[in-house]
């Protein structure tokens, strides 16, 4: 799943606001559900160096919230690593290079998305 493509699906399929919280650094995009502003999910470009991946060049992630058993579930699997930035206890990071099928990372967004409603019940 391309970065563009996952930015398109998050717009259509939930409505989620996206925002640059980092206004020197634009390729640092989170989403938020529209009905209360909690962030779900956040992209990013970045150096492969910077996540400790011995390549050369950039790569695409996805930092996704997720409940901390099954973040500590993922982050032992290939194409998923340690959340880059956010608290290594609920967020994990997944690779957007194609070692995650895009089928498999939908189900985690909505997991994501679904886990970040409003625990009142208001959804």
């Amino acid at each position: 799943m391309t970065l563009q493509r996952l930015h398109e699906y998050l717009a259509s399929k939930y409505g989620a606001e996206s925002d640059h919280p980092i206004k020197e650094e634009h390729s640092i995009t989170v989403f938020m559900r529209p009905d209360n502003k909690k962030w779900f999910a956040a992209t990013k470009n970045i150096g492969c160096k910077s996540l400790g991946i011995d390549r050369v060049g950039r790569i695409d992630i996805l930092n996704l919230k997720l409940d901390p058993l099954m973040v500590a579930k993922l982050r032992v699997r290939e194409g998923f690593m340690p959340a880059w930035y956010m608290n290594q206890n609920s967020w994990v990071t997944i690779l957007l290079d194609g070692s995650v099928p895009a089928e498999e990372i939908r189900s985690y967004l909505d997991m994501a998305y679904d886990g970040a409603g409003d625990k009142r019940g208001k959804r």
